[in-house]
């Protein structure tokens, strides 16, 4: 018979296996077609699109442009991305309405967009009005990243 000492190491050293064991199975589910999957990921995906348009709400297009993809961010550098977001257009609201998945590692995002605009002939007046907006997100790295459409 193990000694107390020797059985507490034996069951120490079993709990710290099950423990390890299942770590990878806490961490994320790994990108597969099944609902499962598309259901973890609707929520983290909801967030990332409306922390994106939080983001271009408020004006920081700097924090905004962290959330493209690291090829888009190769090529195209912050000032130029900052070019493409000048403030003719007031964002005033944005909440994502529809995640659909192309693939398991690529979703559309329906985000439904309030804004003013200042229209020619309207003496200055800004109008308020919504638009839904379809963009592509695609998971790598195990994070989802804007992508240009």
């Amino acid at each position: 018979m193990f000694s107390v000492s020797k059985r507490r190491s034996l069951v120490m050293a079993g709990l710290a296996y099950a423990i390890l064991s299942a770590l990878p199975g806490c961490a994320t589910l790994q990108p597969e077609e099944s609902e499962k999957w598309r259901e973890s990921q609707r929520p983290v995906l909801k967030a990332r699109a409306e922390a994106r348009w939080g983001a271009l709400i408020k004006g920081d297009i700097e924090n905004a442009y962290t959330y493209t993809t690291p090829e888009y961010r190769a090529v195209v550098n912050l000032q130029q991305y900052k070019g493409k977001y000048g403030r003719v257009v007031d964002w005033r609201g944005a909440r994502v309405v529809d995640i659909s998945y192309d693939v398991p590692t690529v979703a559309t995002v329906s985000v439904e967009v309030t804004y003013r605009v200042d229209l020619p002939g309207t003496g200055g007046e800004l109008i308020e009005t919504q638009k839904a907006i379809s963009e592509k997100w695609i998971y790598k790295n195990r994070e989802w990243w804007y992508t240009s459409n």
